[in-house]
């Protein structure tokens, strides 16, 4: 909410004096209210000015001309309905009382919903997009496209590196090259986003879903074994919400099964298992660059590998499987999954911050830590020793009779105070889009997964005084909380 004291205006002021309250920078309207407290109109300056059109002079009484008939809400309504009552056109809202009384302002500004994640952009972006403008180098051939790719080699270790349109087009297009097609068997777990199951479907081939850990939510090693049959090609962990998987025990399974490893790091760029970063240590490993991610180029993907003859053929099936020595020749079937050079000049300027960005993250974890831990009914994600997450999104489960709530009815309650936030992943397992897909055993970790995890708001520059407010919110709507006043 807004303080109100530097819209009021006096209900004897003039238009010039009105005229001179707006130019002080106040919310854009000045209000008026009777010495009651009661709220008898507001004057913007398309008031004034439209004022002065029908005859008015500047030394008249404001009062003559106030908009009377003006947007405003009763106090006490939750902010999810402030919020729908705002537009480009009304940015400021009055809330009064029963009697009329002036209370608050709700501001779009000020009051606009936190979101679950949202882009950091403070950067050399917008003068690297500027420079590819200006240099007239703008779709997919350009020295930015080098430049990112260079950059993300060199956070990883060295890899080779290659962009892709999107992080799921970065996931077929590791499927494809490893020869992933038709009568094979990919295995996924239960619990991530539809893309990881998605891709093995667009091969021809079948996701087997396996169902993933209570402890740290990514695929279940144990469980592993006993869905390899003889069609098993390949893994595909996921490092769920920034969390990495086992992947010292899965990559034991693959060599001792000679399976392929494609690593879903879609939400875990800067991730760590005894130091080293996930992506690297399977086959491939995939990553996205969508708005929410840790790194942004809008859209955008990267596939990175340490097997040169497999990143080649990644590269030529990216670009529509064109030889490398003969003009408009093909020696695959491929794609055009290829990044603009104006996406990749923002990737590059996210890379320069890249370890801003995961500090930061570590503070937003910690302030989580710190005002959630004994709240009866939460659990909190816990990191197991050698792992170093980066939390893409801070999610939480909810014991509905300890806390208070259920997981629902918590997002709702939040969402009224302006905090957004989202439920876990639905079981892959239950959803019509794989009921072709061969389904056997039983899911109880995801399935409850599902039905208690909630994401909290987390970004590279979510400010700490928001996390703050998360946790003050979250505590207050709990069994043992106070409510919000």
């Amino acid at each position: 909410m807004t303080k109100i004291n530097k819209s009021l205006c006096p209900l004897e002021s003039t238009l010039r004096q009105v005229m001179e309250h707006l130019n002080k920078g106040t919310n854009g309207m000045a209000l008026f209210e009777d010495s009651a407290g009661v709220l008898k109109g507001l004057m913007t300056d398309g008031d004034i000015r439209r004022a002065i059109l029908s005859g008015a002079s500047l030394d008249d009484l404001a009062v003559d001309y106030l908009n009377r008939d003006f947007v405003h809400s009763m106090a006490g309504r939750p902010q999810s309905e402030y919020r729908k009552m705002l537009s480009s056109k009304i940015q400021h809202l009055p809330i009064v009382d029963e009697e009329g009384r002036l209370i608050d302002i709700f501001s779009f500004k000020k009051e606009a919903l936190l979101p679950v994640a949202s882009p950091s952009l403070s950067g050399n972006e917008l003068k690297y997009v500027t420079d590819c403008i200006v240099s007239n180098w703008i779709s997919s051939q350009g020295e930015y496209v080098k430049k990112f790719e260079k950059s993300f080699s060199d956070f990883h270790g060295g890899c080779f590196a290659l962009t892709t349109s999107s992080g799921t087009t970065a996931l077929h297009l590791a499927l494809i090259a490893c020869g992933i097609g038709p009568g094979d068997e990919v295995i996924v777990p239960d619990s991530t986003f539809a893309a990881s199951a998605n891709v093995v479907v667009h091969t021809g081939a079948c996701p087997v879903f396996v169902d993933v850990s209570p402890d740290h939510w990514t695929i279940e090693p144990s469980l592993i074994r006993k869905a390899l049959t003889p069609r098993t090609k390949a893994i595909l962990p996921v490092h769920l919400y920034g969390h990495p998987a086992c992947m010292d025990e899965i990559m034991n399974i693959a060599a001792e099964y000679k399976l392929y490893v494609i690593e879903d790091c879609a939400e875990s760029l800067g991730a760590r298992i005894n130091g080293r970063l996930t992506g690297t240590m399977g086959t491939v490993g995939c990553y996205s660059f969508f708005s929410n991610k840790v790194i942004t180029t809008g859209e955008g993907g990267m596939v990175v590998t340490s097997d040169e003859a497999l990143y080649h053929k990644m590269q030529q099936l990216r670009d529509h499987g064109l030889s490398k020595t003969r003009r408009y020749w093909h020696d695959y079937a491929g794609f055009n999954y290829r990044l603009t050079n104006l996406q990749a000049a923002v990737g590059l300027a996210q890379m320069e911050q890249i370890e801003f960005f995961l500090s930061s993250r570590k503070e937003v974890v910690r302030e989580y830590q710190k005002g959630l831990t004994g709240i009866p009914g939460l659990v909190l994600p816990e990191e197991q020793s050698g792992i170093e997450s980066i939390f893409w999104l801070y999610t939480v489960l909810v014991d509905k009779d300890e806390f208070g709530l259920d997981r629902d009815s918590l997002i709702s309650r939040l969402n009224e105070v302006g905090i957004d936030s989202r439920p876990f992943f639905p079981a892959l397992h239950s959803q019509p889009a794989y009921k072709r897909c061969h389904v056997s055993g039983c899911f109880p970790v995801a399935q409850k997964l599902q039905e208690v995890g909630i994401s909290l708001p987390t970004g590279n520059t979510l400010p700490l005084e928001e996390v703050r407010k998360v946790c003050k919110c979250i505590k207050a709507f709990s069994k043992g909380g106070k409510g919000i006043k």
